[in-house]
């Protein structure tokens, strides 16, 4: 197969990598660089979150906070309006019509240099380092290679885990999150259960319920929490000062959650609302998550971020009914127990062994089918993706001890297994939850692709303005 050559090349093509597609393609404007997109599907912008074309599966976010660029807040809602007037920033609107405005943003941009840019379907494999640290080889599973002098890896969320070992029966009973072809040809009197109750088991349910079916659904989880809804707010989140009433590095978790809980209750009794609590501190999370030691992490999500994560990451208000709806039904139940084994059952079943929580004794339930959304894999190991593996193995990546992802430095550069940042090797995706915590929503990812373009435009600039060395001889 030929090698190609690129200036940059980009390894994956959902919001992460297509916006930093966009802000480059600004940025670099006055350069003569040429910027490849590699992407598993040849549709641009959406990756997992947009790709459904089910419009029941709609943002968790308000439209007026869902742009793509943080200077131009209006710039989403602006788009919606030209397809239906009456949305407003307060407004719901579904995945579908996101996704679509993602490819939009990447055609304007690619409209003004449409020399400069590639898009290229496929799946990178491997990125090696060139001799010298002078840019990379870049492999694509179908043989192609391309030489870049810089890569941004903005792969996004690995899919979810199964909590127990699968063999070859009883894998052939688990459907995997966002797989609703697989869901669709389920009978329609199926009983199913879905491992997780957060947004992507919601999802799940939606779909599984489109239509009126006779099937009994369970959702079972640790916990048993399903995500807090949105109030009909039409206006952003407000940003302001350093919430005082936390204090100041070194944090203990334990302390920091009592501290949140009165802060709370004090809101509470002047007549506000736990969401504004919430709001006003998003922007001084990663300031809070970067002061707790690595003991004090590991403390926080093994204890308490279940509990965290359905009350900041809230379900749209008609989401919230529809789902308040269906537990009416008494077809859904939500389950907190603990899933313990599985066996196939003569009937073709598959009997279910779990300890509810808060007891000693076990139960069994038979369902004819698993949906795995236990939510997407932020560890990187033996069972992740093969391109991540292999750069642990050059040493080019360093995982996150917490199991978020991997480390970079303030430059959005990979670190390596030697504790340094790699040069012209990047990332920026929800993996920079390791450093930031919070990193997986629009309104902070938009923010990062365009620092992470500016920082790299700035870089290319000053070596085209260095003078010509002679090679050594």
């Amino acid at each position: 197969m030929p090698t190609h050559s690129t200036s940059i090349l980009i390894v994956g093509g959902g919001f992460s990598g297509t916006l930093t597609a966009i802000h480059l393609l600004h940025a670099t404007a006055g350069q003569s660089l040429s910027i490849t997109l590699v992407n598993p599907a040849s549709a641009l912008g959406r990756g997992l979150a947009y790709r459904s074309n089910d419009d029941n599966q709609i943002l968790n976010v308000p439209a007026g906070n869902m742009s793509a660029f943080a200077e131009t807040p209006s710039h989403f809602v602006e788009f919606c309006q030209g397809i239906d007037p009456s949305i407003n920033p307060g407004s719901f609107v579904s995945r579908r019509l996101y996704g679509r405005y993602l490819e939009q943003c990447l055609h304007t941009a690619v409209s003004a240099h449409p020399e400069r840019f590639h898009a290229v379907e496929g799946e990178v494999d491997e990125v090696h380092a060139l001799p010298a640290k002078d840019g990379f080889t870049v492999n694509l599973a179908s043989g192609h290679c391309f030489i870049a002098a810089h890569v941004v890896l903005a792969m996004g969320h690995q899919l979810p885990r199964f909590p127990l070992a699968l063999d070859e029966k009883t894998r052939a009973f688990v459907i995997d999150a966002w797989d609703f072809d697989s869901m669709n040809r389920l009978a329609p009197d199926a009983s199913v259960l879905i491992i997780g109750t957060g947004h992507t088991a919601v999802d799940a349910l939606f779909h599984l319920t489109q239509q009126a079916q006779p099937r009994m659904i369970t959702m079972l989880s640790r916990h048993g929490l399903l995500p807090q809804p949105h109030r009909l707010n039409p206006n952003p989140p407000p940003v302001g000062q350093y919430p005082e009433y936390l204090g100041e590095a070194p944090l203990r978790m334990r302390t920091l959650l009592r501290r949140l809980r009165q802060e709370v209750a004090r809101h509470a009794d002047s007549g506000g609302d736990w969401r504004d609590v919430l709001n006003q501190l998003r922007p001084h999370t990663p300031r809070l998550w970067q002061a707790l030691s690595l003991v004090e992490r590991r403390r926080f999500l093994r204890h308490a971020v279940a509990f965290w994560d359905v009350h900041r990451h809230r379900l749209a208000p008609q989401a919230a009914d529809r789902l308040n709806a269906l537990l009416q039904t008494q077809k859904v139940q939500v389950l907190p127990a603990r899933l313990l084994a599985m066996h196939v059952c003569a009937a073709g079943e598959l009997s279910i062994e779990l300890r509810p929580r808060g007891q000693q004794a076990a139960q069994t339930l038979a369902v004819t089918a698993i949906v795995n959304c236990t939510g997407p894999s932020m560890a990187i190991g033996p069972r992740s993706q093969r391109l991540f593996q292999q750069l642990v193995a050059d040493q080019l990546l360093t995982p996150s001890p917490c199991g978020l992802g991997l480390q970079i430095n303030d430059r959005y550069q990979l670190i390596g297994a030697q504790g340094h940042a790699v040069k012209g090797l990047w990332y920026v995706g929800p993996m920079l939850k390791a450093r930031h915590w919070e990193a997986i929503a629009v309104p902070e990812l938009r923010v990062h692709a365009q620092q992470l373009a500016q920082e790299l435009a700035k870089q290319l600039a000053a070596c085209s303005a260095l003078p010509a060395q002679p090679e050594s001889v």
